[in-house]
């Protein structure tokens, strides 16, 4: 891979699976699957799902980040072949690593160098090109590069599960918690610690690390505004109140209030945070 495809062999984002597609002991191809793009116009088009469920779901779509015949095979229609067999057996596979099954499958196709006849012949669905943005720095860049964009539902009814505002048990019932290590916790204090406080420090009762904190774990458990973040940060235990860099008035760990939060997260700036996160998150 790290030889003959342009892209390397260098890490895959987020979740991944990589096959190798085997005749008779002898490697005929290399694929890579991994997390899908964070945002893609004509693949959220298709979809058809609102800001909030992308946000929830987006772990239910992967992404076919590589795709390698090696060298010296020479077979009619081994491409199409193969992605055919691969995507029959991807969301089990998915499932028993991860926890949860895999509904849509997306790609993005150079046509500078391919023509994306693989894809076509195995039943993906051309939706159009990107707008040749990428990640680079913490932030997304113009690199003029657009790609064209093709989908595969790996279930016949999919997109109704995908996008329906409904829960689906079967989608997040084996899904593990996230587990994480000393050093990993202490990336994302240092993270949130560095974001920039607003604030006049004047009169500032509350950390900005503890409003921020407090806010994507309420959001993480699933509120969606000022005051469900509030209401989940009252409900908070003492311990979790500690953990959570609160100000502390004898005994008793003081909670910030909706107007503080509000003003807050209204104050900070978004990109910041969602970028700190996003690269946390992908590390």
């Amino acid at each position: 891979m790290s030889v003959h495809h342009y892209l390397g062999f260098t890490s895959l984002v987020g979740s991944s699976i990589r096959y190798v597609a085997v005749l008779e002991e002898r490697w005929l191809a290399l694929l890579g699957w991994s997390a899908a793009a964070l945002k893609c116009q004509p693949r959220d088009t298709w979809i058809g799902w609102s800001q909030a469920i992308q946000w929830q779901r987006l772990t239910l779509v992967v992404n076919n980040s590589r795709f390698l015949i090696l060298p010296g095979i020479h077979i009619p229609n081994l491409a199409s072949k193969i992605l055919s067999l691969n995507v029959k057996r991807l969301s089990r596979d998915w499932e028993e690593i991860y926890g949860h099954p895999v509904l849509i499958a997306e790609t993005f196709v150079d046509q500078a160098r391919f023509t994306g006849a693989c894809y076509k012949a195995a039943n993906w669905q051309y939706l159009g090109q990107s707008r040749g943005y990428g990640r680079h720095s913490r932030r997304y860049v113009h690199h003029g590069q657009s790609k064209a964009v093709f989908v595969y539902p790996l279930a016949r009814n999919a997109l109704a599960r995908i996008r329906s505002p409904r829960p689906d048990l079967q989608l997040i019932r084996k899904e593990k918690p996230m587990a994480l290590t000393a050093k990993q916790a202490s990336d994302l204090i240092e993270i949130l610690q560095a974001i920039p406080d607003p604030r006049f420090r004047r009169g500032v009762r509350h950390r900005n690390i503890s409003i921020i904190d407090l806010s994507i774990c309420a959001v993480v458990c699933g509120c969606r505004s000022y005051a469900a973040i509030a209401q989940w940060v009252k409900n908070c235990s003492r311990k979790m109140l500690a953990r959570t860099w609160c100000r502390k008035k004898g005994e008793v760990y003081i909670h910030p209030s909706e107007p503080t939060i509000r003003r807050q997260l209204q104050k900070i700036d978004a990109e910041v945070v969602d970028l700190a996160i996003s690269d946390w998150l992908e590390s």
